[in-house]
């Protein structure tokens, strides 16, 4: 894990909340016995308000075992929030997106409350 792919999310993270958004970073990790290693997955979230408990809950956005996913999803949610076309720049990360559920350029419609 580089600390700059970290501090970039950080800073893709502050941003993004700057624009109003309420994105939140985690990680958990876990020991894998089959690979005799801690594994590390890396969680965003979005804070919605739930009007039927009159409070706010989180939903997960992405998920990924990444920080290069993790920035390149930060990336386009930035680019998506801003009304600006996302590039086309990066062939891997489309096909990763495709995997996901998403076509091209879009992600599929997040759970709306």
């Amino acid at each position: 894990m580089a600390a700059s792919n970290i501090t970039l999310i950080k800073k893709l993270q502050k941003a993004i909340n700057s624009r109003g958004e309420k994105i939140l970073y985690n990680t958990s990790q876990w020991y894998s016995e089959k690979q005799q290693r801690p594994i590390t997955v890396y969680h965003i979230k979005k804070a919605v308000w739930d009007e039927e408990k009159q409070k706010s809950r989180n939903i997960e956005l992405f998920k990924a075992y990444s920080t290069i996913q993790v920035l390149l999803f930060l990336r386009d949610y930035w680019y998506e929030i801003n009304n600006i076309p996302i590039p086309d720049d990066n062939e891997v990360w489309n096909k990763i997106k495709a995997e996901n559920g998403g076509e091209g350029n879009e992600w599929p419609e997040q759970e709306k409350i």
